[in-house]
């Protein structure tokens, strides 16, 4: 495919956006190599001479060529700008940083000044301190730095403070790592990533400040060149002498919207649409195949009909991590079929391994996780491999063909952003997007859609602003903006009451039944899944140890471990004073770790076989499958599970 028809990637885009902030500081750094004359050399005899080969931008009232006097002017104005990123970001992001982590009175109290400073005009600020201290650059880089400061800290300290009661955290705590190792490692790189951001929008809005200063008089003081000064001193003469006061402030106008630009492109992402819309070209999509630019066709086959198949087959799927110079399975040899139009549930206690063994083929793991074996995914109108597929065409599938909803609705959004802005990038990524209005337009259907009431007032609030059960409907909006075919679910009622679980279970039912959307609920309840499951797939010690329709499963479970999970869900019709069924013991850690059934230790109809070998799954009835070898009824071995022990 041509570039006119890919259009501009991501990279040459920003590059674009950037080119005035980099010659900036290009020529803000070469002005003493590059300037062709002395910028304070005074010469009358050559006053106000218009551009000419000795002059390219003319002298000024006073002989002073104005190029070598714009060029220094640059100079002068990166320093400054330098010097106040460099004191306002550090200052801020330090103490945000320290307020989240801290939290309690030290918080508040940082919140509270915090507040104070970002709700003074700077500019009112930057002229009450110079008015004291007077004109000069030192001067001018204290003023400006003591209103700059305040937003780097209150985007710091919002991120630090998400991130805070995080169970990561509560993990490095709990190995030893004191503060100072917790926030130089773990959290001031998450909270100076934003503030980079904001940071390529304020070089213009310090420049600009720089230059109001100086045009006022109580900035760069004469005879040194600066830009502001520059348009002061070509006032007098707009209708005669054009030349003195249009170079400086077409440099001021290029670096402030190149910057505003730039920091619209870096919170955004490559998709958003926004003015560049105007200036660079879009990237078309193929809309029947929903597929981006570019995409490789070396991977994909042809398949059979939409309407044949499973949607999803995984094979023999295994899941391992570095340790101790090898690896250790985490999952082993995970088979299953999803057929389109069903919901799949894989239940299992935590740690039990099946938010791992849904989310690996997909690519939603660590990165030092090593997946083995097959999943294919016969979404769209090609099949596709999933293990080890590159990551530029998995952005394709992610988000698009499959969504997933996560447990923690509130880690997976974004603190800092607004429930409309996500929805709205969502539907961006997934090429439905067209103006601003429209977009915005999609945004609150999608909401509707996933049944939040009065979507229009739910785009403008925060994460920490609306109900765990109507963060995780924000994420149900997000997840099918892409119009997939196929929805994971991870944990989807985890941590609600009772009355939004079975809201938020019926919203998937009819979402399952008006989209023909497939699905896999990962669940730790079989009382839940029962609402909305076609099929289930127990999971213990990461492996599945006994699948088949739900109606099998309930009615007649075949391994010990699905028993115990039916038998500790509470009965209504139980007597007042009934007792829990538990099981006994402690859940399996791996697939590996014993020689026999993980289950085995906990078994109430275990036998000296059992730890021998590991168990396979055998076939016990129509699409019934159990890994006990205690079923008298079984018949033959399913292909394609025999246990490995290669680690790997």
């Amino acid at each position: 495919m041509s570039t006119g028809h890919r259009g501009m990637s991501a990279t040459a885009r920003i590059t674009v956006v950037a080119l005035p902030l980099l010659g900036f500081m290009v020529v803000g750094l070469l002005a003493p190599v590059i300037a062709p004359a002395d910028p304070t050399a005074t010469d009358l005899t050559a006053s106000l001479l218009p551009p000419s080969a000795d002059h390219p931008l003319g002298t000024d009232q006073l002989g002073r060529d104005q190029l070598s006097r714009l060029l220094h002017g640059a100079r002068i104005s990166l320093a400054v700008t330098a010097a106040v990123l460099t004191i306002s970001l550090t200052t801020g992001v330090l103490t945000g940083t320290v307020a989240g982590y801290l939290g309690g009175l030290v918080d508040r109290v940082i919140s509270r000044v915090i507040d104070m400073a970002v709700s003074l005009p700077g500019m009112l600020v930057a002229l009450a301190v110079i008015g004291v201290r007077g004109p000069g650059v030192e001067n001018l880089i204290i003023a400006m730095s003591l209103w700059a400061w305040a937003p780097y800290a209150r985007i710091a300290r919002a991120r630090v403070a998400s991130l805070r009661t995080s169970p990561h955290l509560d993990a490095l705590r709990l190995l030893g790592a004191g503060p100072a190792r917790i926030v130089g490692r773990h959290l001031l790189p998450p909270a100076l990533a934003p503030c980079l951001v904001y940071a390529s929008t304020d070089i213009g809005a310090i420049v600009l400040g720089v230059a109001t200063l100086s045009f006022l008089g109580l900035g760069i003081p004469p005879p040194h060149p600066e830009w502001g000064q520059m348009l002061i001193e070509g006032r007098p003469y707009l209708a005669s002498a054009w030349w003195l006061a249009y170079p400086p402030g077409i440099a001021i106008t290029a670096i402030v919207f190149a910057s505003n630009l730039l920091g619209e492109r870096f919170a955004a992402g490559d998709e958003r649409q926004s003015i560049l819309r105007w200036v660079l070209p879009a990237r078309p999509r193929r809309a029947a195949a929903r597929q981006s630019p570019g995409e490789p066709s070396a991977t994909v086959c042809p398949t059979r009909s939409e309407e044949e198949g499973p949607l999803l087959r995984v094979r023999d799927l295994s899941v391992s991590y570095p340790r101790g110079g090898g690896h250790r399975r985490i999952v082993a040899d995970v088979s299953y079929e999803l057929p389109r139009g069903h919901v799949l549930a894989v239940v299992g206690e935590t740690g039990s391994g099946k938010t791992t063994s849904v989310l690996a083929p997909f690519g939603l793991l660590d990165p030092s996780a090593v997946v083995t074996g097959s999943a294919t995914l016969a979404a769209g109108t090609h099949a596709r491999q999933l293990v080890g597929l590159p990551q530029r065409e998995r952005r394709v599938i992610n988000g698009r063909r499959v969504g997933v909803v996560f447990q923690d609705s509130l880690a997976a959004l974004n603190p800092l952003r607004t429930i409309g802005s996500h929805v709205d990038e969502a539907v961006r990524n997934a090429g439905r997007a067209g103006r601003r209005d429209t977009t915005r337009h999609v945004t609150e259907e999608l909401l509707r859609l996933a049944g939040l009431p009065e979507p229009a007032g739910i785009v403008g609030q925060f994460p920490h602003q609306i109900s765990g059960g109507m963060r995780q409907r924000a994420q149900l909006a997000i997840a099918i903006a892409g119009e997939p075919e196929l929805l994971v679910a991870d944990e989807p009622t985890s941590a609600l009451d009772a009355t939004v679980q079975a809201q938020l279970l019926d919203l998937l039912a009819q979402l399952r039944e008006e989209l023909r959307i497939s699905m896999i609920i990962i669940s730790h309840d079989l009382a839940v899944v029962t609402r909305l499951a076609d099929t289930v797939a127990v999971m213990y010690a990461g492996r599945i140890v006994e699948s088949g329709p739900l109606r099998t499963i309930i009615s007649n479970p075949a391994h010990p471990y699905t028993r115990g999970l039916l038998d500790a869900v509470p009965r209504v019709e139980a007597p007042p004073g009934t007792r829990f069924r538990t099981m006994p013991g402690r859940p399996g850690a791996g697939p590996d770790d014993t020689e026999g059934c993980a289950f085995a230790p906990r078994c109430p109809i275990a036998v000296p076989e059992c730890g021998d070998r590991q168990p396979a799954l055998l076939t016990l009835g129509p699409q019934h499958h159990a890994a006990c070898p205690r079923q008298s009824d079984a018949t033959t071995e399913v292909g394609g599970t025999a246990p490995r022990r290669d680690g790997a």
